[in-house]
């Protein structure tokens, strides 16, 4: 049995590593998916209210241990994008200013970004729900 790594679509290099170039290939075969207001009326649903939000999901970065097929961020090992400190300050001041009740931390594996620690106790600090995702493959 041949023994394959996966790689991600960057190291593919395939154009659909690119956020632009995903949108551009849905953009062009819009035709092909339903127009989702009108499934809802279809289903018996009323259309759908904007409310203010209560969870904020913040992607601190596309660095990982890993590279799984699954992916949605394309992370990896070979991946160094990270979100820097300045923008996680941001992000503490805009959950303060909407009221965010609940924060969402994902990557890549976030551990990895080295200010994940201080964004957490950061976080507590504002009394917020925290959830982690990461593979549990390196926290400790």
């Amino acid at each position: 049995m041949k023994d394959t790594k996966p790689i991600s679509l960057t190291q593919k290099k395939s154009s659909l590593s690119s956020g632009s170039e995903q949108f551009q290939y849905l953009e062009s075969n819009l035709s092909h998916f339903p127009e989702f207001g009108m499934k809802l009326l279809e289903a018996g649903h009323s259309e759908l209210k904007p409310e203010a939000p209560a969870v904020l999901q913040v992607n601190v970065g596309k660095m990982c241990n890993q590279i799984c097929k699954h992916c949605h961020v394309d992370a990896g090992p070979h991946r160094k994008e990270i979100m820097e400190l300045e923008t996680m300050e941001q992000c503490l001041a805009a959950i303060q200013r909407l009221g965010i009740k609940t924060v969402d931390i994902t990557g890549g594996a976030p551990e990895m970004n080295p200010n994940f620690r201080w964004f957490v106790e950061s976080l507590k600090e504002l009394d917020v729900h925290i959830m982690v995702r990461c593979n549990l493959t390196i926290i400790n």
